[in-house]
């Protein structure tokens, strides 16, 4: 019995072209804890060359752009477990996706883990948008970020998006970023900053502030 080659051009199930890439990025202390901050890029893949519908993006370049979030000031690289989504359907002319999604455990957070990480992180995905193509940069208005923020934190920690109200919020003029805090009704509160790789639009970091339990002693009279 001998091999053949198949034709892709003649298959009836293909996996299709790749139009829109998310990459997320998560931290935690180790695989029994929570998440506590979390990083979202979402890109467009452009048009090759000539159109037609052939798939021209890089899965492993993506991949080994990401490889500086795996060490977050360490000088090996951590523990990890990594996910990997395609999808795309032949009904309609819906866009094709790729996912993929990252945690890295830290041990202990510490202000220079959280450091590290952040600027890991944003070395990555300015290194993920070289490879898949440069995004176009627009100014983030403010309708615009609180969509992001509420998109965002519903995503990265599958809360209810119409569950969070604005407490806060600060434009950064100088890097076209917005810095957002939502609450939830369960009362915890989410730090996000959407633009924060050079102020493109599509990259939001997102921080878990776990709600702090009120006392109900009111001390001594």
């Amino acid at each position: 019995m001998t091999n053949r080659a198949i034709d892709d051009s003649r298959s009836l199930l293909t996996l299709g072209r790749v139009d829109s890439v998310r990459v997320q990025v998560g931290y935690r202390a180790s695989p029994d804890e929570q998440v506590d901050r979390q990083y979202l890029l979402d890109l467009s893949v452009p048009e090759p060359d000539g159109g037609g519908g052939e798939d021209v993006l890089d899965e492993r370049g993506i991949l080994a752009a990401l490889e500086p979030v795996l060490y977050a000031g360490a000088d090996a690289r951590r523990h990890y477990s990594l996910h990997q989504h395609r999808w795309h359907t032949s009904w309609g002319a819906s866009p094709g996706a790729l996912e993929i999604g990252l945690l890295v455990n830290t041990g202990p957070r510490t202000t220079a883990v959280s450091e590290a990480s952040y600027d890991g992180v944003s070395r990555a995905f300015r290194d993920v948008m070289e490879v898949v193509g440069q995004p176009e940069r627009t100014p983030i208005s403010r309708e615009s970020a609180v969509q992001r923020t509420r998109r965002a934190a519903a995503t990265a920690y599958a809360v209810d998006p119409d569950a969070l109200s604005l407490r806060a919020e600060e434009h950064h003029l100088a890097d076209d970023s917005w810095t957002l805090t939502l609450r939830s009704t369960a009362g915890d509160e989410y730090d996000v900053v959407v633009g924060f790789v050079e102020g493109y639009a599509g990259s939001v970091s997102v921080r878990h502030a776990h709600r702090i339990e009120a006392s109900d002693s009111l001390g001594p009279e």
